[in-house]
């Protein structure tokens, strides 16, 4: 299997950084470019037209606002990972579903291999909440390596 390109899904917590450290070490075996995307979404009940306001900011839309958090959120997670030398990281943000997203990006960026952390949710949880990482499992056209929440 020739593994070029990993794509690294990403919600800012503190298990997405080590599972972005994890990948980064594979890239760096692979000599693989590492893709880290973040999907975001706007909440379905506010209108498209909805436009906020911050601390003296000028008026910008919602899905401005949180385009702008989500970037300023990656270059912050993209600072506190410690990466091996040589390994550098190309971030991606996506506004959408999750799984579609990731997905559609898989294809755009022709990754070979996704590496993604779980959130480790059995039970109640994980029937009412889903799991990203078991649809990208089930859908993804290349491999998925799941990287589990360290012991608790």
């Amino acid at each position: 299997m020739d593994i070029t390109r990993i794509i690294v899904p990403v919600d800012y917590s503190e298990h997405a950084r080590v599972t972005l450290e994890y990948a980064a070490t594979l890239a760096k075996g692979f000599g693989a470019a590492l893709d880290v995307i973040h999907v975001w979404d706007k909440p379905n009940f506010v209108p498209e037209t909805t436009v906020v306001s911050q601390g003296g900011e000028p008026a910008q839309s919602l899905a401005d606002l949180i385009r702008g958090n989500a970037e300023r959120e990656m270059r912050d997670f993209l600072a506190a990972a410690k990466l091996p030398e040589g390994v550098t990281a190309t971030h991606h943000l996506e506004a959408g579903e999750p799984v579609s997203a990731i997905l559609e990006a898989i294809e755009h960026h022709k990754s070979d291999l996704v590496v993604m952390g779980t959130h480790g949710r059995t039970g109640a949880r994980h029937l009412l909440l889903g799991s990203v990482a078991e649809k990208l499992v089930r859908l993804s056209p290349v491999a998925v390596i799941t990287v589990p929440p360290v012991a608790r």
